[in-house]
């Protein structure tokens, strides 16, 4: 990977609200949820989502799991019934659901679900009840590491039999063993047969009718291996929350320590012990602004917040042309991201997720303490560092307090041996809130802006889709910034060079069709969500936390792009309060 040029301003970022999915189930009709909640029955599409119906048979399964919490749909309001689900977002949805909740390991279990990514949080709970264990490693292109830990695989597909088994697990139902097979397709004593008739029995699936390709009459088929829509693994789980059963004391982590090191690879301990149950509560328009309460997972700021704007539509900025002549018309497309090292140091901006009760330390500022947010910080000592413990970079350090909903940052940060840390600024970030920096601060970026919010994940594209602006960086900017960034770094009042907090987005008409599938998933966000200058350094470099995962030659196929193919928007008709980043 190219080495990435940096100025020493702090850098910014963009918001990402992940989809939460759904898995499989058949199609066919069953029993209607109860519906808990003060809010009123939605009459109209767009009471919740635009393409979730009253009338459609799916209509009152997606509602129940939208008042639970459980969903929150893309943030252009659509729910996609249709779209498939993974592994990573069936786990998300199934833990907030039913109300599953665990201790965080010390480590973590899957090779390829890494602390601090998108899926993290949801799948450690999900190992730690039972619902999964993984693959072993060894498989192609799954290497074991020094602890041969086994693969979730994120991003694959949910079986049919495999969410089966998950639900039936998670509602703390017990497998059922009949003498005769309700399906052909599922014998007495296969793997997934008790957790199948479980579900039989307790109205959650009926399977499909004979007479399909490969399935003769008589009988009826679950298609074990095959695959569910959104809508479908809706109907399966909400029906399962109607039947679940008092769940018993599980297993919880309990992390073994290595003398004077660091928390070694965690064990299951029989203490019944148990956080609170993450829980949300929603606003009554499909535009969801989540609020977790501690011990449970966040919203990455609410959903009608501009990072979460598609602004595909928007028009084209007045000043386009000459703004993407003075970025760089010929200049390409980098990735400031990937796997391994470049000259030493991993490649991209890392973070990581510490519960509620991590102890808060001290922060002293070195250059910047008039606009940064007094400490103390809960960032532990070994907190990742961009470019590494030696590095001579940016040193960004991104946390999210999982239990308080809270965001840290921190640039150019330095550990100290008393647990406090020296940093140049930093900025404390609720994020429930849509509330901006004082006008004309800085934070742990040059904008004035949450960095970790925008940054691009291995896990969400995996999971298809990415539904939040992108931050890039300019070799120059003018002296000025517009909405809904909060600081300059620059003394050149040039018009024609970017503000910080413009927002540009990749034209509609290049075509993105034969891009190899992560990469368009990317490319795509750049159509709908566009990015936005976060900072001065290498022009059109974007930003992403690093990951193994990543095949760096696929990401390198985006650099034949430049400047002639993005173009500048006008979002200001967005704005409600020039102090907020509540849109419109």
């Amino acid at each position: 990977m190219q080495s990435v040029i940096k100025y020493r301003f702090p850098l910014l970022a963009v918001v990402m609200l992940v989809a939460a999915a759904v898995v499989c189930v058949s199609a066919t009709a069953a029993p209607t949820p109860s519906v808990t909640s003060e809010k009123p029955q939605a009459e109209t599409c767009a009471d919740i989502f635009t393409d979730v119906c009253p009338g459609e048979w799916f209509y009152s399964y997606v509602l129940d799991l939208y008042n639970a919490g459980a969903i929150s749909g893309y943030s252009d309001g659509t729910f996609r019934p249709a779209n498939l689900i993974s592994r990573a977002q069936t786990m998300k949805v199934l833990v907030l659901a039913l109300d599953l909740d665990a201790s965080m390991p010390a480590s973590a279990t899957f090779a390829d679900v890494p602390n601090g990514s998108t899926f993290y949080y949801f799948v450690e709970i999900g190992y730690a009840t039972g619902l999964t264990s993984g693959y072993p490693c060894g498989g192609a292109g799954e290497p074991c590491d020094g602890q041969n830990r086994p693969y979730f695989r994120p991003g694959n597909n949910v079986t049919r039999a495999q969410l089966a088994k998950m639900i039936i697990i998670g509602a703390h139902l017990d497998p059922l063993n009949p003498a005769t097979a309700t399906f052909n397709d599922v014998s007495v004593g296969s793997t997934f047969y008790g957790y199948v008739e479980r579900a039989v029995a307790e109205t959650i699936i009926d399977g499909y009718p004979c007479g399909g390709a490969g399935e003769p009459c008589p009988g009826r088929y679950f298609r074990p291996n095959g695959t569910a829509t959104r809508a479908q693994a809706s109907k399966m789980i909400s029906i399962a929350r109607q039947h679940r059963a008092t769940p018993t004391p599980t297993a919880t982590f309990a992390p073994t320590q290595t003398p004077g090191g660091p928390s070694a690879t965690p064990r299951p301990s029989n203490t019944p012990t148990r956080t609170a149950s993450p829980t949300f509560t929603r606003t009554p328009t499909h535009a969801v602004t989540p609020s977790a309460t501690p011990g449970g997972p966040c919203p990455m700021l609410p959903a009608d917040n501009i990072w979460n704007r598609n602004i595909s539509a928007l028009p084209t900025h007045v000043l386009s042309a000459a703004y993407m002549n003075s970025i760089g018309l010929n200049s390409h497309v980098h990735a400031d991201f990937g796997s391994g090292l470049w000259e030493g140091e991993p490649i991209g901006i890392p973070y990581a997720f510490v519960p509620g009760t991590q102890p808060f330390v001290p922060i002293v500022y070195t250059a910047y303490g008039n606009q940064s947010d007094p400490g103390p910080f809960p960032i532990p000592t070994n907190a990742p560092i961009e470019g590494g413990p030696n590095s001579t970079g940016d040193r960004h350090v991104l946390i999210v307090d999982q239990g308080n909903c809270n965001l840290y940052e921190l640039y150019s940060s330095y550990p100290q041996s008393d647990g406090s840390w020296e940093a140049r600024s930093g900025a404390h970030y609720d994020l429930n809130s849509n509330a901006l920096r004082p006008a004309g601060w800085t934070s742990a970026d040059a904008a004035g802006l949450p960095m970790y919010p925008g940054l691009v994940t291995y896990d969400e594209v995996a999971s298809g889709v990415i539904d939040h602006a992108l931050r890039f960086t300019v070799n120059d900017t003018q002296a000025a910034y517009i909405w809904p960034a909060r600081h300059v770094a620059s003394e050149d009042p040039n018009p024609n060079l970017p503000p910080m907090g413009l927002r540009v987005r990749l034209k509609a008409s290049v075509d993105i069709s034969g891009y190899d599938p992560q990469i368009r998933v990317i490319l795509q966000a750049m159509k709908d969500y566009g990015m936005f200058v976060a900072d001065n350094g290498s022009s059109w470099y974007i930003s992403g936390a690093p990951d193994e995962r990543w095949n760096n030659e696929l990401l390198h196929t985006m650099d034949p792009l430049s400047g002639n193919d993005f173009e500048a928007v006008d979002e200001s008709g967005l704005m409600i309060d020039p102090d907020s980043g509540q849109s419109r």
